[in-house]
């Protein structure tokens, strides 16, 4: 399912628990490693030492991913140096090549605020890819995947991540468990039946789901029940008038969950009959 994965990198080692991590959890998988010149930094005048240094440290972050990979056993990877706004860049490569997930590094929970720690080209990739974007904060050794933890709030940006969590979990023979956190103002009748939505329609992949549902904190209750997975699966989406945003939630998942996360966006109708077409 996972057959090709673009993973950004800087050089700085900061994401180097995120190529080992994704090379042992996917060893099969294509790998493209990419480095974006920032070209479009603002209040940064771009002059011609500035850009040598700044093309060879992104020669030197590629040298130091491939280094990585060929030694967790990945060969012919496949390398690019991009220049631009990063967020951007990573999106329309990994657009570009098919590829079926973005593999990113978020900023370790030691750091000063949620917000701060996810980094605004992680932010902006999330706000702008119709691919699944993996997030990881700290190592983890978690593989092979045979758990995975479908959080659900039953809303309509969550129907694409739950058709991918099914079919992920199909894919690698992994248990499901799919989580829902009652709110205030929720009838918990109307939680059983969205979870009960999602093992109907897990059975017609023979995946059998363990169903969970909560009340209390929904951040709180997804970081708990994580730590008993080996995989957390999300949709993200809302929009405000033209623009995507990021909720809490969301946020503060990326940046403390002790498991690799993978936000899939929602998309309207015409997106995915754009994206069937290619």
């Amino acid at each position: 399912m996972i057959k090709k994965i673009v993973i950004p990198t800087d050089g700085y080692g900061l994401e180097d628990h995120v190529i080992k991590y994704v090379a042992r959890a996917f060893p099969s998988a294509e790998f493209c490693l990419i480095s974006v010149v920032n070209t479009c930094e603002r209040g940064v005048q771009l002059t011609s030492l500035l850009y040598k240094e700044m093309r060879e440290s992104a020669e030197k972050a590629i040298e130091r991913g491939k280094r990585l990979l060929e030694e967790e056993g990945i060969e012919n990877v496949k390398s690019r140096i991009l220049e631009g706004l990063p967020s951007k860049k990573i999106v329309s490569y990994a657009a570009r090549k098919d590829a079926d997930l973005i593999a990113m590094r978020v900023y370790s929970r030691k750091a000063t605020t949620s917000a701060q720690r996810m980094g605004s080209t992680v932010k902006n990739v999330l706000k702008r890819s119709h691919i699944p974007v993996l997030t990881l904060a700290n190592e983890c050794n978690k593989f092979p995947i045979k758990k995975v933890l479908f959080a659900t709030d039953g809303s309509g940006k969550s129907e694409r991540a739950k058709n991918f969590a099914i079919l992920f979990s199909s894919y690698y023979k992994a248990e499901l468990e799919a989580l829902h956190v009652i709110e205030s103002n929720e009838r918990e009748s109307h939680g059983k039946n969205i979870l009960e939505n999602v093992e109907w329609k897990a059975s017609f992949m023979d995946v059998k789901v363990k169903k969970s549902l909560e009340k209390g904190d929904v951040v709180e209750k997804i970081l708990e029940h994580a730590m008993d997975n080996d995989i957390l699966i999300m949709g993200i989406g809302r929009q405000f008038l033209f623009m995507h945003y990021l909720g809490h939630v969301t946020q503060a998942i990326c940046t403390h969950a002790p498991i690799p996360v993978i936000f899939v966006r929602h998309i309207k109708k015409r997106w995915e009959k754009r994206m069937l077409r290619k």
